[in-house]
């Protein structure tokens, strides 16, 4: 959960990654891959990032370097890392769940799977006030898979199979099985109800619902973690129980935001749709947050609808007007409205906001195609 969880972070800022150029074991046993991150145009280091599987989470580990040249001269030094790498048990649990979490990785170490369903069950009944016994549960039976022999195409993650002459065979895929991915999901319902301040377990649930194609159940969730948090925004915890690393209706509508990019990206009507709905769910509830308006103006462009799109983008500007991004999409579809006078002032206003920024190329070149009109 929490490597799919990381490499979209990544994505976001990267693009799709070279996956598991590399693999192997740390120095005590523990699973690790490494993916590749070239250079963008939007992104100018070079990066490779290697994602261990920990007991009850993943670290992932970061080279970057600021040139290729320099990549090719140290691309090796992060496996050697890994290689050598070695996980301590952290000793700031309570006294009862760092038992039973010792207990549970020594099960997983063992592939004891027999043992491990009685252990949790046992850890939730006798430490009932520990969030991690829920999230340790559901995330055991998330990460839960079957194996499925096919004569189809391997799909991203599958395993190719090849006859005798070395011709495609078929695959080997890893699918979730649908009963465990139930028990997980309803294991973080109550979870939710015994922990509400604890936004990692919300957004947990939402992204297990995301992953089984469960829609309506995901934007189920997130409303109703919007609600608690806009009752509750000063007791809020976020993983291990830290607090929010910023104000509640800061973190929040962001993480609406990246619920909806997973949508954006897929660049199909239906999923259109979802994006706009939990768009609509941060602008109605975090009205003075404009990620919300920026989305929303997204789906309007999408559909040709371009006076909805300016008019969620103004909004958008009102609440940032010092936002380069949007001053850049309301120069767009300016344009595409043939409302070319105002697209000139909005470009040219981009650009002096931010001369030398990610988006003053694109404003140039907007502004030399409009002065030819």
């Amino acid at each position: 959960m929490f490597v799919a969880m990381a490499i979209k972070e990544m994505e976001k800022i990267h693009g799709r990654p070279k996956e598991k150029i590399a693999s192997g074991k740390t120095k005590d046993g523990h699973d690790y891959f490494i993916n590749e991150y070239p250079a963008t145009k939007t992104y100018s280091q070079w990066e490779r990032v290697g994602y261990v599987q920990l007991p009850r989470g993943v670290a992932f580990i970061v080279l970057t370097s600021r040139d290729k040249a320099s990549y090719q001269k140290d691309s090796d030094k992060l496996e050697k890392v890994l290689k050598t790498l070695v996980y301590l048990q952290p000793k700031s649990e309570v006294a009862s769940g760092q038992a039973y979490a010792a207990r549970y990785d020594q099960l997983i170490d063992q592939h004891a799977e027999a043992q491990i369903e009685p252990l949790l069950t046992e850890w939730r009944e006798k430490a009932p006030d520990d969030p991690d016994a829920w999230i340790t549960s559901a995330n055991y039976y998330f990460n839960q898979r079957q194996t499925n022999i096919s004569t189809k195409k391997p799909g991203p993650g599958d395993i190719t199979l090849t006859d005798k002459k070395g011709k495609l065979a078929g695959s080997i895929s890893f699918e979730q099985d649908k009963g465990n991915m139930t028990r997980a999901a309803d294991l973080l319902e109550e979870a939710t109800t015994k922990f509400p301040d604890h936004l990692d377990i919300w957004c947990g649930l939402a992204f297990m619902y995301q992953e089984s194609g469960d829609f309506d159940s995901e934007l189920s969730t997130l409303k109703k973690m919007v609600a608690y948090t806009r009752e509750h925004s000063t007791q809020l915890k976020w993983l291990k129980g830290e607090p929010l690393s910023e104000p509640a209706d800061k973190f929040v509508p962001e993480k609406l935001h990246e619920y909806g990019l997973y949508y954006q990206n897929k660049e199909n009507a239906e999923d259109d749709k979802r994006w706009f709905q939990i768009s609509t769910l941060a602008t109605q509830q975090y009205p003075n947050h404009a990620e919300g308006f920026n989305d929303a103006a997204g789906y309007y462009a999408d559909l040709g609808e371009w006076q909805k799109a300016r008019e969620s983008l103004e909004k958008a500007r009102q609440i940032d007007p010092k936002s380069v991004g949007a001053l850049i999409n309301l120069g767009n579809v300016s344009v595409k409205m043939k409302d070319f006078t105002s697209a000139r002032k909005y470009f040219e206003e981009a650009l002096k906001l931010d001369p030398n920024g990610e988006h003053a190329q694109e404003a140039k070149e907007a502004l030399r195609k409009l002065n030819k009109k």
